[in-house]
């Protein structure tokens, strides 16, 4: 069993790897609402939302854990709508 010390390290690597992937993630969010605002087109995109809720679950090797990520995977985007909407209340 691993020292509880170098488990930590191990999620604060992860967590910083997480924080940088969250921000590529949102800057790249901005750019599709700047998209959609230019060209008429919602928020929110249910079919391309649930494709991309079972592709990324397929990725997932550990069954286990599927039903979490999903939680979060929805989690995550549901954050990225808010903060669509955010911007979008901003332009106006």
């Amino acid at each position: 069993m691993t020292d509880l010390k170098e488990s930590r390290n191990k999620i604060n690597e992860i967590d910083s790897e997480l924080a940088a992937l969250f921000e590529q993630r949102m800057h790249t969010v901005r750019e599709i609402i700047r998209y959609k605002s230019q060209n008429g087109l919602p928020v929110l995109d249910s079919s391309r939302e649930e494709e991309n809720r079972q592709r990324n679950a397929e990725k997932i090797q550990d069954e286990t854990l599927k039903e979490y990520f999903l939680k979060w995977y929805q989690n995550t985007m549901d954050i990225s709508k808010q903060y669509q909407k955010d911007l979008l209340k901003k332009e106006d």
